[in-house]
């Protein structure tokens, strides 16, 4: 039996650390910030409870079962919210701040920046982002590459490590 070899090249490995930053890699981190933002519980302000919302006695779930709503039921109850590990938080809060940080004078593409890195994390593109908030895709998609671009720039410059 002959196994057929396979050769992986840079362009196959999405995320592949390059030897220095570049404005498609800051891209992608920005947008695996943006990720592991939406990961992370977030308080309404008030206070929550371990306790399950409602507890339902034997003749509930009879009930339910007969009207074919006790999977969805059980469903409810055993979701699970994955949270992202320490590493990732960590990542997050170093990238969060670069758009300010690199950006701060260019408002227009402080706003392409994390826009477009904010529709990405949400497997959507700038598109995406031009019918919420009008304009063109193109327009948003030139001004966030744009913008990585001189971020990649300051992070070459303040000699920040590639991850």
């Amino acid at each position: 039996m002959q196994q057929a070899a396979i050769r992986i090249t840079g362009e196959d490995l999405l995320d592949e650390t390059p030897s220095r930053w570049s404005g498609p890699h800051v891209g992608r981190r920005l947008t695996e910030a943006m990720r592991t933002l939406a990961l992370l519980p977030m308080g309404g302000g008030g206070g929550a409870s371990g306790w399950p919302a409602y507890v339902y006695e034997w003749d509930d779930l009879l009930a339910q079962q007969a009207q074919g709503e006790l999977e969805r039921t059980q469903a409810m109850q055993n979701r699970i919210r994955l949270l992202p590990s320490s590493r990732e938080v960590q990542r997050m809060e170093q990238c969060i701040v670069w758009p300010a940080e690199y950006l701060a004078r260019l408002v227009p593409l402080l706003v392409a920046v994390n826009a477009v890195a904010w529709a990405h994390s949400l497997d959507r593109d700038s598109g995406w982002i031009a019918a919420k908030r009008g304009g063109y895709g193109d327009t948003w998609r030139e001004r966030h590459d744009q913008g990585c671009e001189i971020i990649a720039r300051g992070l070459r410059s303040c000699r920040v490590p590639v991850f």
